[in-house]
């Protein structure tokens, strides 16, 4: 298995909020299930570290983040900061063809919600808000965007509310539709209204159980096996995520 693939799955199951927090990532045991060397183990897990999707201990080892309540009040004030600015900058300059695509995804993320799959909703929200820092065309303005909306992405999974991307999808609709208005400041407003929703939003406890990690990645690779073999197309990103949503994984 190639090295991104590997990434792939690891970045899914820890945003998952199905591992426990501070669990070890063993390097040895993960280089074994995914049939690949140490040396390759370990650079994925230290771009994984840099990427902010897990914490490198001196010593100790890659650990999963342990994400807290504290945590979010610092990221979520951050976002407000640089997401309202997005949405300062692009709302006059966004053409036509741009309105369509961002309203086209935002009818993704609706349909995953239709569809009872809030994994796939979670992942639609935060690849809108993505693409809404793209069109700044801004390499250090997606750069850390990225790295706010992957931290969120991981505290949503663990304090999120069921009803959570429900909320949070027509937020994102009154957002497109201040876009669209061509206002600035409306923009901004919706856009900082939202993300303060969200926060205020996330409970005191997880949602779920913890599963171990090994599981959850002997889970995905036997649910790719088929794949692999060459048994059918490539997945769409509400099916990617489909693992994830069963609880009865251990």
């Amino acid at each position: 298995m190639d090295d991104q693939r590997v990434h792939e799955i690891l970045t899914r199951i820890l945003a998952s909020g199905v591992v426990a927090p501070g669990t070890k990532l063993g390097e040895r045991q993960l280089a074994e299930q995914f049939d690949i060397s140490r040396d390759r183990m370990r650079r994925i897990l230290q771009r994984l570290g840099y990427e902010g999707k897990l914490e490198l201990v001196p010593n100790r080892g890659a650990r999963s983040i342990d994400p807290g309540l504290a945590d979010a009040r610092v990221i979520y004030e951050a976002r407000r900061v640089l997401e309202g600015g997005i949405a300062l900058s692009v709302t006059e300059r966004l053409r036509v063809s741009d309105l369509d695509a961002l309203f086209a995804q935002h009818e993704l993320e609706r349909e995953a919600i239709v569809g009872e799959n809030p994994d796939a909703a979670l992942a639609l929200g935060g690849a809108l808000h993505m693409r809404l820092g793209e069109l700044t065309e801004n390499a250090l303005i997606v750069e850390t965007l990225r790295s706010m909306v992957d931290r969120t992405s991981t505290l949503l999974s663990f304090f999120g509310p069921n009803d959570g991307p429900a909320c949070s999808c027509r937020e994102h609709g009154g957002i497109l539709e201040a876009l669209a208005s061509r206002n600035p400041l409306r923009a901004r407003e919706a856009m900082c209204s939202h993300l303060s929703l969200v926060e205020t939003r996330l409970r005191m406890r997880p949602r779920c159980e913890a599963v171990e990690i090994e599981t959850l990645v002997r889970k995905e690779l036997a649910r790719q096996a088929p794949t692999a073999h060459g048994s059918g197309p490539g997945r769409t990103a509400a099916a990617s995520t489909n693992y994830l949503s069963e609880r009865d994984i251990a």
